[in-house]
């Protein structure tokens, strides 16, 4: 299998996995087998399915990556969040379906836990990051994924708490999928802004964490509130909201250990998935790894989550087709988290999409290659962030 943004299929290629639509779990588009007609590829160019699978010889590596359950639990957590949201009319307090949302929440986690390596589901992340929703069910996905990873940090984070509580990550993901809902009640030009924008210093913008806060605190554990109110704090002290004053000490924004570890994963999280899909367009998971490291974030973020989550989300999606240095394509069938800029690819014989073309026999490890690199991912050029060392090593 292969895969492709949707804006490089052809009439002709054959789908390898259905497609959902992206607001209606149960609606199936379309079905694996189909052959893909103009009017087909239009739809999904319309809906804003960014990346579908298709059928593609000689690349049972790919097949054998893919976790469907993972992705099943991940459409679970957007249909949760979104049929509550459906229902909701704007300005009218929100009413939180928790039995639904810990549901949700504990099936990814369960599935996490048991098969804790697989691969991030960034194409599905980036289908859905571009409205409020999708984003919320990618940050819980994520930050339920991070903290499968660092439950000995967790342990030392929360130290005051028996091992197995401190490590239970239940209402983190709870917490991550309704931390930005108290964008529902602002203004419609402001719902989809991020910390990415130039709004996010707007007042009208901040006090969508009281308003989440006010709205859910009564609902939801402790935990779950103070990921609402406080996953906008940053590491060195200059985020939002500041903590009620009192005559010993000046009301002033949280700061290092003072924030809760697991509004600290949130906020890595949130500034990712928001990267993913600067703007509400797609761009490869690498540009989003890069601009995560930046000098714009610089002192934001707790280093130890950063650290983890960059070495969960491969910079180059497994299955997707990538040009080289030297000009050849090739398709990634495995990655190496201690080099993420250079994956395991196996060179394919002409275009995706044309005649005659297919899968070789010639794989390449590129960390034993220096003199090639990774030039583009779906006709994107990305030497600039590979070239600049600040992925690699990780």
């Amino acid at each position: 299998m292969l895969l492709l943004p949707t804006t490089s299929l052809k009439v002709g290629m054959t789908l390898a996995q259905p497609i959902l639509h992206p607001l209606c779990e149960s609606c199936v588009l379309l079905t694996d087998g189909v052959t893909l007609e103009p009017s087909y590829i239009q739809r999904l160019n319309e809906l804003g399915v960014s990346h579908v699978w298709i059928d593609f010889p000689g690349l049972d590596e790919v097949d054998a990556a893919l976790n469907k359950e993972i992705s099943q639990d991940h459409l679970r957590l957007y249909q949760a969040i979104n049929d509550s949201i459906e229902r909701l009319e704007r300005r009218v307090a929100v009413k939180l379906n928790l039995h639904q949302y810990r549901k949700a929440v504990r099936c990814m986690l369960t599935n996490i836990v048991e098969e804790p390596n697989h691969d991030v589901i960034t194409h599905q992340l980036a289908s859905c990051g571009s409205v409020l929703t999708g984003h919320l069910a990618n940050c819980s996905y994520l930050s339920l994924l991070v903290g499968a990873h660092m439950t000995g940090y967790l342990r030392r984070q929360r130290s005051s708490l028996p091992a197995d509580i401190a490590e239970n990550t239940s209402e983190l993901g709870v917490g991550a999928l309704l931390h930005d809902v108290g964008k529902l009640l602002m203004p419609d030009e402001l719902q989809n802004k991020s910390i990415l924008d130039e709004q996010a210093d707007w007042p009208e913008y901040r006090c969508h964490v009281h308003a989440g806060f006010d709205h859910a605190h009564e609902n939801v554990s402790v935990v779950a509130a103070n990921i609402i109110l406080n996953h906008h704090q940053r590491y060195d002290g200059s985020g939002f909201p500041p903590r009620e004053g009192r005559e010993s000490r000046p009301a002033a924004p949280l700061s290092g250990r003072q924030i809760h570890i697991f509004s600290r994963i949130v906020a890595v999280v949130d500034a990712f998935d928001h990267l993913l899909c600067p703007g509400g367009r797609v761009v490869p998971t690498i540009v989003a790894i890069a601009g995560l490291r930046s000098a714009k974030f610089a002192g934001w973020f707790d280093p130890v989550v950063v650290e983890t989550l960059l070495r969960l989300v491969p910079a180059f999606q497994v299955g997707s087709v990538v040009t080289l240095s030297n000009g050849l394509e090739a398709v990634v069938i495995g990655n190496h988290p201690e080099a993420p800029c250079r994956p395991t690819v196996r060179l394919l014989k002409g275009k995706v999409g044309e005649d005659g073309s297919r899968t070789t026999p010639r794989e390449l490890d590129l960390r034993m290659c220096r003199n090639i690199t990774i030039a583009a991912v779906s006709g994107i050029d990305v030497r600039k962030y590979v070239s600049a060392g600040e992925l690699e090593p990780v």
